[in-house]
């Protein structure tokens, strides 16, 4: 530690307080770098006896900065410098520019890219009409009444056989149904979000998500994404700085970017949020649509540490309108979680849970979401085969092997609205990357759902993507032509 730090000068009896005029000397020797990051500042007692000040001032000092993120406390080891430089530390997002894309067109005739759910003639409508009946027979107008406000216990019983199968371990009692994979995150930030507070977030990410922090008052700092997972290097920087509530993510096929993350980091992503005193809330929305051979790990799978909050949508998988999921919840927030879902709709429709349950006791699992993977892995390869034809040299994407949608890089100078505004005229609809960005920024991407398409659609406009593409760069190469 350099000596410079005792050269401080105070002024006792001005106006400025002894710890701002502190904090102030401090400020400065880290901006000017002769405090190096991660450096530790000097202990309280000693640094209070250099001065001639009691305590309290240091900490106040020391509490200062650790407001601003220019140094960060250690519990048992001290304060540190931050590992950033000042003017890279990020500023919490309090309020998003999150919107939608308005289309203006008919859905019905577009070619809708946009779209993310599959066709509905592949729902098990029968099987389900089956189970509906055979409930109402079982139990006539009891099949209406309330449930427990954890959900329908056979049906946690199944859901917990389910959920091995993906390598997750629990119980009964640690699954609570809810209404939707947005209504776990609405209950989740409920019960865990106060106003101020930090949510760390995927950059892109989900807006459905990000709109739900925001709205409880939850102020977001984004982490950017390599092609296997969240930077780690960033992620640990920024857990140093701030005290997160919870850190949200998609482990694979990553909303939008289609991006899985690899071992290595899920690992790590545990390792942080045991040693950094976080959790972290795991969205599963398309892991039952892998298109090799190789089934998911859900992080929720290698949570030793239980820190993670594991959120599962059926409504991809099997129907929409169901609005049924789960939250798998750690023992330390689980009566917080079960209190605020109490309080927002006392329980999931019981009539649909019981349904849900004479299905999967009557027909499993595995059989229908054979069906979906199949179908979605051929809707990928053959959308994979069509982009490289008429988008090849033109645009960049990941090969995502999984999931519903491409996310798609356009060439440089040209934005992702200004294209989607174009493509409206040629009748197709697609999703700005905008839309999954918390500033509102142009990265230049889009998102391309393939489920909803005829495949005939998807060449279609696919190819007026292409000639779209052509005609953009050559007004920006001979703009007078």
């Amino acid at each position: 530690m350099p000596d410079t730090i005792f050269y401080i000068k105070l002024f006792k009896g001005g106006q400025v307080p002894l710890y701002q005029q502190l904090a102030d000397g401090l400020a400065k020797l880290i901006s000017e770098g002769t405090l190096p990051p991660d450096s530790k500042l000097p202990p309280i007692r000693k640094m209070a006896e250099e001065y001639g000040v009691n305590n309290v001032t240091i900490v106040s000092a020391y509490k200062h900065l650790e407001s601003k993120q220019m140094v960060y406390s250690r519990k048992g080891s001290g304060t540190f410098v931050s590992p950033l430089p000042v003017e890279a530390i990020p500023e919490p997002v309090a309020k998003g520019n999150l919107h939608n894309f308005d289309t203006g067109i008919s859905f019905e005739k577009a070619i809708n890219f946009a779209n993310t759910s599959l066709p509905h003639e592949l729902f098990p409508v029968d099987a389900f009409k089956k189970a509906f009946n055979e409930v109402l027979e079982r139990e006539k107008g009891g099949a209406f009444r309330y449930t427990d406000s954890m959900g329908y216990q056979p049906l946690r019983h199944q859901l917990c056989s389910y959920l091995e199968t993906y390598g997750i371990k629990t119980g009964v009692d640690s699954i609570q149904i809810i209404s939707g994979a947005q209504q776990g995150i609405d209950v989740i930030s409920k019960a865990l979000v106060q106003f101020g507070d930090v949510v760390f977030v995927e950059s892109p990410t989900f807006y459905g998500a990000a709109g739900a922090f925001l709205s409880r008052g939850a102020k977001l700092i984004e982490i950017p994404m390599e092609n296997d997972g969240m930077r780690m290097a960033v992620l640990e920087d920024y857990l140093k700085l701030y005290r997160p509530r919870f850190i949200y993510m998609m482990a694979y096929f990553q909303t939008p970017t289609g991006i899985s993350y690899s071992m290595e980091k899920k690992r790590r992503l545990l390792e942080l949020a045991e040693r950094y005193d976080t959790y972290i809330i795991e969205e599963d929305d398309f892991y039952d649509f892998y298109y090799n051979k190789e089934t998911p790990v859900p992080l929720k799978a290698l949570d030793y540490k239980n820190r993670v909050v594991y959120i599962k949508s059926f409504s991809k998988i099997l129907m929409p309108g169901l609005r049924m999921g789960l939250m798998v919840l750690p023992k330390r927030i689980h009566q917080g979680v079960m209190e605020a879902k109490y309080t927002t709709d006392i329980s999931t429709s019981g009539f649909i849970q019981k349904a849900m349950e004479q299905y999967l006791r009557e027909n499993g699992w595995e059989h229908h979401a054979k069906t979906m993977r199949h179908f979605g892995g051929q809707k990928y390869r053959r959308t994979l085969s069509l982009a490289k034809k008429y988008l090849g040299g033109k645009v960049n994407y990941a090969l995502p092997h999984g999931g519903v949608s491409l996310w798609i890089n356009l060439p440089e100078g040209i934005g992702a609205e200004a294209f989607c505004s174009r493509m409206l005229e040629k009748n197709v609809i697609l999703t700005p990357g905008t839309q999954f960005e918390i500033s509102g920024k142009d990265s230049g991407h889009i998102r391309l759902g393939f489920c909803g398409l005829d495949d005939d659609k998807i060449e279609v406009g696919l190819k007026r993507m292409g000639e779209t593409i052509d005609k953009m760069l050559e007004e920006r190469t001979y703009p007078f032509s």
